[in-house]
């Protein structure tokens, strides 16, 4: 029985018919056959060539209008391969999630625009039937887990006030394997031992160095956590769906309507976090991969492997009322993707403060940071400081511990913290609270996309912090000259208020309000 082949497939593996761009080239793809209006139902046939292959085309927004996805299901002689694009089928990038409804259906979400292909495998020269149906599914519903910190590390960030010489003597003088600059300005710079035992010693030593303004361990943090899925975005519209609180929402509906017709300027917006999948139809024009830095793999482009960077850039800035799948809070954020959370969305202290850096040289407005842990870092307290000196507003998710202190960073000085609700106006029970937190958003059962063409419900704090930037850089896309400190005094003054009279520790100084904000911009 065949199994629906996922993941990164080498050239040849799948035979060697190539793609072209022009159908009359003979390669044979074919188009596929026209759905029956009522049932949404059809049906591939087709004979195997001399490879037992067929090959067929589609065009995604042949079938917007009426779903959100592609089901086939092929018998056990065969098997079906979906590529997302042509350049990947001439690659041969298979899709990598198939969601199996059973051994021999799949599941394609329609999250591309131009053209996909479909390849399906038999028995050569054979004839086959292979049925398919377009359905209207909503978002999955994942889990992201808790936000946490390791501790352990072989590497030091340290902060030398002396000259380029001692810190080469340093590096030295401690058997590190490698030094590595941060930021010369900030004096930043990181050493690697081959050890956790030698990098704890080390760290002993450089402490009582004269020319060392501190030294800390590179622990790592984690990511906290017309369109067809419009209707659930109840954090911009909350009309009572699923039992909620009607307008516990961030009034983004009458946001909208206000802005209807004035001038709004392009504004750069800093996702740091896992990267993002630039490909999909609702990112288009949105994404500027030429800005961004991939500090994990240390290379340009910042794809996303994960997942988290994927669903937070959608809850900012997904293009709306192109009959794909959601609506991001501002049309006119473009998001400069910066990866510091590998594949298993982890990343290190060093990275989050390169990141940060990175950003504000990039000339970001307003920056997403949601990621967190436990132990404070005193190199990204720098890079935050740094980015508050140039007039950067950074918002922090204040982490999914349920506790009454706020993560690292959201209880930085320097950050905008944000908290979570839900769908009642209540804070979310995992959300982190106490001393410093700024305001609260929406954060739970937030639908938008991961890194692989599916949409998902996430919750945490992650999904409340991207809120917030959704509505700070709208408001720098209405008046470009506005201050970061105007921008965090007009959302603390347009929230709504909840729980205690007043600003108080549960919800800051209230939930996000999108229209109060942009009617108290002078």
């Amino acid at each position: 029985m065949k199994k629906w082949i996922a993941g990164l497939t080498v050239a040849g593996l799948l035979g060697t018919m190539i793609p072209t761009q022009i159908e009359a080239a003979g390669t044979g793809a074919k188009k596929l056959p026209t759905l029956d209006a009522k049932t949404k139902k059809a049906y591939i046939k087709g004979k195997f060539d001399s490879k037992g292959k067929a090959l067929f085309y589609f065009d995604t927004k042949t079938y917007l209008t009426g779903g959100t996805h592609l089901k086939f299901a092929a018998d056990e002689t065969e098997a079906v391969t979906v590529y997302k694009s042509q350049s990947d089928y001439k690659r041969q990038l298979v899709y990598g999630r198939y969601d199996q409804v059973t051994d021999q259906s799949l599941v394609f979400p329609l999250s591309w625009s131009g053209r996909q292909y479909i390849e399906i495998e038999g028995k050569k020269n054979t004839a086959f039937v292979v049925p398919f149906k377009l359905e209207r599914l909503q978002p999955l519903r994942e889990s992201i887990g808790q936000s946490g910190t390791v501790a352990k590390s072989s590497s030091l960030v340290v902060k030398i006030t002396g000259t380029s010489s001692q810190k080469q003597q340093l590096s030295e003088k401690t058997a590190a394997v490698k030094h590595e600059t941060i930021d010369a300005g900030l004096g930043l710079v990181k050493f690697t031992y081959r050890t956790v035992m030698q990098a704890l010693a080390a760290k002993q030593q450089l402490a009582k160095s004269n020319s060392v303004a501190y030294v800390e361990l590179d622990s790592s943090m984690h990511g906290l956590g017309g369109d067809v899925f419009k209707s659930y975005q109840w954090s911009l519209n909350n009309t009572g769906q699923r039992g909620g609180v009607k307008g516990a929402d961030i009034n983004f509906d009458a946001m909208k309507k206000r802005i209807a017709g004035k001038k709004q300027s392009t504004v750069l917006v800093a996702v740091i976090d896992t990267g993002i999948n630039p490909t999909y139809a609702d990112f288009a024009g949105r994404v500027r991969m030429d800005l961004g830095y991939d500090f994990v793999n240390r290379r340009q482009l910042a794809i996303d492997d994960h997942g988290h960077g994927s669903h937070v850039a959608g809850i900012i800035a997904a293009n709306s009322n192109n009959t794909y799948g959601m609506s991001g809070i501002n049309a006119k954020a473009s998001i400069i993707p910066i990866k510091v959370l590998g594949e298993d969305n982890y990343g290190l202290n060093s990275d989050i403060a390169k990141g940060i850096l990175h950003a504000v040289k990039q000339k970001a407005k307003v920056i997403n940071i949601s990621i967190g842990g436990g132990f404070s870092s005193r190199a990204i307290e720098d890079a935050l400081a740094y980015a508050k000196r140039k007039g950067v507003l950074v918002i922090v998710a204040s982490g999914n511990e349920g506790q009454s202190k706020l993560s690292y960073p959201a209880r930085s000085q320097y950050a905008f913290s944000v908290g979570s609700t839900n769908r009642f106006d209540k804070r979310s029970s995992f959300s982190n609270y106490g001393k410093g937190l700024d305001l609260v958003a929406p954060g739970q059962d937030i639908p938008s996309y991961l890194s692989d063409g599916e949409s998902a419900f996430w919750s945490g704090t992650s999904m409340a912090a991207p809120h917030v930037v959704g509505v700070a850089s709208l408001l720098y896309s209405l008046k470009p000259t506005i201050k970061a400190s105007e921008v965090e005094a007009i959302l603390k003054k347009s929230a709504q208020d909840l729980g205690a009279k007043g600003y108080d520790p549960s919800y800051g100084y209230g939930r996000l309000d999108a229209d109060k904000a942009v009617r108290l911009l002078k």
